[in-house]
């Protein structure tokens, strides 16, 4: 049974790993999140959740998506409903850590873009994909037209529980971790807009064992690097085989050239987008303050300013690290990454 001992003992090691880190201190800073991470794991949240729960169904995902699977899906109108834009909402998505935050700030700023942050409506509607023949992502093969706009009309109903949707912005539904649905996404919204958040693997992997995350089925694969790097290689395989097989219209945004040059990477994505740019984008920091409490631990870094201190961060971390470059390295490649 968790004590308030337990509790302070949580935050006050990741709050002293995190001034540790700040002060480059990188050994003191690991001893202290090991420390945190191994509380936390013993907690009675992280006993009661499965952590294989999600993992396995990446994998299942992973063995169902096919080029076979896909050419036997039956066809559906590219047309949405009428409660949606006419290419349905714009889906956010990274691997936790990648910077999503920044760019659901930037976007939330412009006036032609209202996000719903960290809202489960596609899991909603993929937990009724699982109730049909066939199971999750099985049955989505065997959708007819009737169906995917059932499917989509849900997905608004999910929405609109979430957001009052203002009339005429674009939705742009942010979930880092819904780059799992791709195939849900394509069977949909076919020609929706994606953007796909990106950060060097190493400071995604160390990121995220670095973060108290609030915990579910996901975020108990993060106790550890070598945990966080397994799940990375699991999440981050099934997005690269949905982007060889699928038909997706995607647009990267790397974190490192993000906060390097944020205006002329958001200007890009504008452009991806086809909405004008806007100078209200350009004090996302006061919009982020104003908009108050969001449902992400990243809140607190994007009303400060750009900073560029986390990228790079991983090669302080080098050691702690090395046991699971190997495993790293073809993502690093893939993406446009080095080792160094």
């Amino acid at each position: 049974m968790e004590t308030l001992n337990d509790i302070r003992a949580l935050e006050v090691n990741f709050e002293i790993a995190r001034l540790y880190d700040l002060r480059h201190d990188s050994d003191a800073a690991h001893r202290h999140f090991v420390e945190g991470n191994a509380i936390q794991a013993r907690g009675r949240a992280a006993r009661d959740t499965d952590r294989r729960v999600f993992l396995d169904v990446i994998d299942h995902t992973s063995r169902v998506l096919t080029a076979e699977w896909i050419d036997s899906w039956r066809s559906a109108s590219r047309t949405t409903t009428s409660s949606s834009a006419a290419s349905g909402p714009v889906f956010m998505v990274g691997f936790p850590r990648s910077g999503t935050t920044l760019i659901d700030q930037m976007l939330d700023s412009h006036p032609d873009f209202q996000v719903m942050d960290e809202r489960p409506a596609l899991d909603r509607v993929s937990q009724a994909v699982a109730g049909m023949a066939g199971g999750y992502p099985g049955a989505l093969a065997d959708l007819d037209e009737a169906a995917v706009e059932e499917l989509r009309a849900a997905y608004f109903e999910a929405v609109d529980q979430f957001i009052d949707r203002r009339p005429g912005a674009i939705l742009v539904d942010k979930f880092p971790l819904a780059m799992r649905h791709a195939a849900l996404i394509a069977r949909l919204f076919p020609d929706c807009r994606i953007i796909l958040s990106m950060r060097h693997p190493c400071d995604v992997v160390l990121s995220c064992f670095m973060q108290h995350f609030s915990l579910n089925e996901a975020m108990v694969n993060f106790f550890s690097i070598s945990d966080s790097a397994r799940t990375y290689g699991r999440v981050m395989g099934l997005w690269r085989r949905s982007v060889a097989l699928l038909p997706l219209n995607v647009h990267t945004v790397k974190y490192e050239s993000l906060v390097d040059d944020f205006e002329a990477e958001l200007r890009r994505l504008l452009d991806f987008l086809d909405v004008p740019w806007d100078d209200a984008v350009l004090d996302y920091r006061g919009h982020a303050k104003r908009r108050g409490v969001i449902n992400t631990p990243s809140y607190q870094q994007v009303t400060e300013p750009i900073y560029r201190r986390a990228a790079g961060r991983w090669k302080r971390y080098k050691a702690y690290l090395a046991p699971v470059m190997d495993d790293l390295a073809p993502f690093m490649e893939a993406f446009g990454y080095n080792e160094s």
